[in-house]
């Protein structure tokens, strides 16, 4: 073993070592003992030193760099050990050398190794567009294949769009009204990308003719070179002449090769990159003039002979390549949840310290379009937590963020939109352009807003895309978000309903803090207002806190809208905790999940009546009851419990009770009794804190239509005028023709229902009732508790079996 210091306190060591192969694989030659250079920089053990050999053998091996650095490790950063020291590099090499001499150092069901970057002062090139099938070896073609790229450039950045064919260029070139920049005002131009159905060996030339004798050895001709660079100059010199500029455009040369397969694919091309110097830049432009025919022939052969010399003494300079081909690449975030979001087409309504970034995570997990919807301008206080800066102050919230995240990706995707999210979600919303909108304004206007849309999109024949609705905790400790699937029955302002309803109920572990965080009773009065004035009360917390709630919520919408269309929860809410929490228990609380419900439209009003799951359950459950105590033919009901919403224009019931045991049933006629009533109502309002109560009667008609009789009618308008709270109710009449009751009591299919909003009659409205009216009840004998079967073998209900019969 031999060391010599280095410069920088460094120091090379050569040593020889038996390496341990004693067979010849597929792989490189080695022999048994060999000599290798170690450089071991002043930065040891931190980094990991360089290993040389003293040879070229091994040079036409893709882990063997500059013909003598072998590359032994793909990612330094996570597999260099620095405990290991001097002996984990040997072990590394050992190994290594065992699998070169195998040919296992390129599993074909790997990704591709990065291309080497070598910071390069040329510049770089990114390159986007995947070539798929244009790489020669894919077809029936072995020879050479050109390609031209069309690129835009940024100073030293060099950016691929797409690939063409001679063809594809000249059109797009020479499209009518063709621009020659992009949105963002870079110009285009077309650069040369030479595909070779082998790999070159040569090492990285600096010089031209090297670079020229290559392409030569592989079947591309310096004269074919030429040919195409004068044709790639004479496409530039068109989209020079649509600048108001006519600044000169680099000549850069790419090259691809076979290199490895993913999964036994085709293999995908190695691309690297070459920029001309300042004088084959001249020369290139003079091969396009004699393309259009400006010099004569004398001049033109003249021109040729520069080229050539040009080519035997010109100097090429390696530019850094930045592969993003789909094809090669792998996105940093994929199989997470909010991969869900690639490519789809977002609207934040809202760019507070919930929306902005929430917008910004949608932009870089790779969303085609986000819309940000806001009316509010930036101001100093929000700069605490908002992502803003100090010359964003007095402007459109929606605008500055849809700058300032334009500029993460190359494609505008932000398109910032200053408007009242209410009169856009009323007015501009339509379904067909978005796949997810997210409610992060936390105001409950626009949150009721949403639901009408809902509506009016559904009585259009449309669903409103997946909908999210994101609130956050007075502290920032608990971020609240539902989710409702596009076809849902409601959205958020509906779900936060569900919320209050279900988080009052025992056993739900954790939504009691949720509760009287979010819900509380009674209201909270110790409102923050940061600035004085007319400052709009807010939370108090952190950017810290802030985006860590946001980046969790969303990250949850995105996990649940990922899981099977077919999930039994159409509408589900999650609470998270913030890291501002103190509150035990983990991150996130369990899901809460409800079905759709059963929506009827009551014709004379326009409600929406939602039938909750749990009601039709128990609406069904005390029908089967009642024909297995009293007999199929027997009416039954019972009462309803909800909430009406006058500005949605829906009425949702939550739970359908049974008769009260002095009600009245018989084969023609339910009569609802009163007691214990007022005891069920005040329960059930007291639970859910008030936020449903009494809304109506439900009766049955077995077997037969679903309509109201005129002893119905009166019996609602009785409910309605005994007391001066009740001043409308809500009748709903289960029925159907024999084939769907018995189908839907045996568990398939819905009823006929009725539903209609009865209210008082207007005669009656300044009337206040002496006391509780009682109806008269038809005639017939009637137990207590509805357990009667009336004498009479002449009855409605067989009249009406008959007439279902005869129809």
């Amino acid at each position: 073993m031999t060391v010599v210091g280095l410069p920088g306190d460094g120091a090379e060591i050569v040593i020889s070592m038996e390496t341990g192969v004693t067979a010849r694989g597929a792989g490189i030659r080695v022999r048994e003992r060999e000599r290798f250079r170690i450089q071991v920089s002043a930065t040891f053990p931190y980094e990991p030193p360089s290993v040389f050999v003293e040879h070229r053998r091994w040079k036409d091996s893709s882990h063997v760099n500059w013909g003598n650095l072998l590359c032994l490790y793909a990612a330094p950063a996570i597999e260099w050990i620095p405990a290991d020291g001097m002996r984990g590099l040997v072990e590394r090499l050992l190994v290594w050398l065992g699998r070169a001499a195998e040919g296992t150092l390129d599993p074909d069901d790997q990704p591709l190794h990065p291309p080497v970057a070598v910071p390069s002062a040329t510049g770089c090139l990114v390159v986007d567009p995947s070539l798929g099938h244009r790489v020669p070896w894919a077809g029936a073609s072995t020879g050479v294949s050109r390609q031209f790229a069309w690129c835009v450039r940024d100073g030293g950045r060099v950016v691929v769009l797409a690939w063409c064919s001679e063809q594809q260029l000249v059109e797009r070139v020479n499209r009518t009204g063709g621009a020659s920049a992009n949105g963002q005002g870079l110009p285009y131009f077309v650069a040369l990308a030479v595909l070779l159905p082998g790999e070159l060996w040569w090492e990285y030339p600096s010089g031209a003719d090297q670079l020229a004798e290559g392409l030569a050895g592989a079947g591309y001709s310096r004269e074919r070179l030429l040919a195409d660079l004068a044709f790639v100059g004479q496409a530039n010199h068109v989209l020079r002449g649509r600048r108001a500029t006519l600044d000169a455009d680099p000549v850069i040369v790419m090259i691809g090769t076979p290199s490895r397969r993913i999964a036994g694919t085709t293999r995908l091309a190695h691309l690297v990159a070459w920029k001309l110097d300042d004088y084959g830049e001249e020369i290139v432009t003079c091969l396009a003039q004699d393309r259009f025919g400006t010099y004569n022939e004398k001049l033109s052969q003249r021109l040729q002979g520069y080229a050539r010399e040009w080519l035997r003494a010109g100097v090429v300079r390696w530019m850094s390549v930045y592969d993003q081909r789909p094809e090669t690449t792998r996105r940093r975030d994929q199989d997470t949840a909010i991969s869900w979001l690639l490519g789809r087409r977002v609207l934040v309504l809202g760019c507070g310290a919930l929306g902005a970034p929430v917008a910004e995570y949608c932009v870089r997990a790779g969303s085609s379009a986000v819309t940000a919807v806001d009316r509010g301008v930036v101001t100093p206080g929000i700069l605490v937590r908002q992502p803003y800066r100090d010359g964003d102050i007095g402007t459109a919230k929606a605008v500055a963020l849809a700058e300032r995240l334009n500029l993460i990706t190359r494609k505008p995707r932000v398109r910032g939109v200053v408007a009242n999210a209410v009169t856009y979600v009323l007015s501009e919303l339509d379904a067909g352009d978005f796949d997810l909108i997210v409610d992060a304004t936390a105001n409950s206007g626009v949150r009721a807003a949403i639901e009408q849309a809902h509506r009016n999109h559904i009585a259009a024949g449309f669903s409103l895309p997946h909908t999210a609705t994101m609130i956050i905790g007075h502290r920032s400790d608990l971020g609240l978000v539902t989710v409702s699937r596009s076809g849902a029955t409601g959205t958020g302002h509906d779900v936060l309903r569900r919320v209050q309803l279900a988080a009052r109920r025992a056993g739900k572990r954790g939504w009691r803090e949720v509760l009287a965080d979010f819900f509380p009773d009674p209201p909270r009065t110790d409102t923050f207002l940061p600035e004085p004035g007319c400052s709009a009360p807010t939370f108090v917390g952190s950017a810290a806190d802030v985006t860590a709630l946001a980046a969790s919520m969303l990250t949850e919408v995105a996990g649940i809208l990922a899981e099977s269309d077919e999930a039994e929860a159409s509408m589900t809410a999650v609470a998270v905790r913030g890291p501002a929490s103190r509150l035990p228990q983990g991150i996130v609380l369990e899901r809460l999940g409800w079905p759709n419900d059963v929506v009827v439209t009551d014709p004379g009003t326009s409600y929406d009546v939602r039938l909750s799951a749990q009601a039709m359950a128990e609406i069904r459950a005390e029908v089967r009851r009642g024909a297995r105590v009293r007999g199929p033919q027997i009416e039954t009901g019972g009462m309803l419990i909800g909430s009406v919403d006058d500005a949605t224009g829906v009425v949702s019931v939550d739970i359908a009770t049974g008769p009260s045991p002095d009600s009245k049933l018989s084969s023609g006629y339910f009569f609802h009794g009163t007691a214990g009533t007022d005891e069920l109502v005040e329960r059930y309002s007291h639970q859910s804190g008030r936020v449903i109560g009494f809304l109506g009667i439900w009766h049955s008609h077995p077997g037969g239509p679903a309509r109201p009789s005129k002893m119905d009618m009166t019996g609602m308008s009785v409910l309605t005028t005994a007391s001066a709270d009740i001043r409308r109710a809500l009748m709903v009449i289960v029925g159907g023709a024999p084939e769907t009751w018995l189908g839907w009591i045996e568990g398939s299919g819905l009823p006929d229902i009725h539903v209609e909003m009865v209210a008082r009659d207007p005669a009656t409205l300044d009337e206040t009732p002496a006391g509780p009216v009682l109806q008269e009840v038809p005639f017939g004998e009637y137990l207590s508790g509805g357990y009667s079967v009336p004498r009479t073998t002449h009855s409605r209900r067989r009249r009406r079996w008959v007439w279902w019969r005869r129809r």
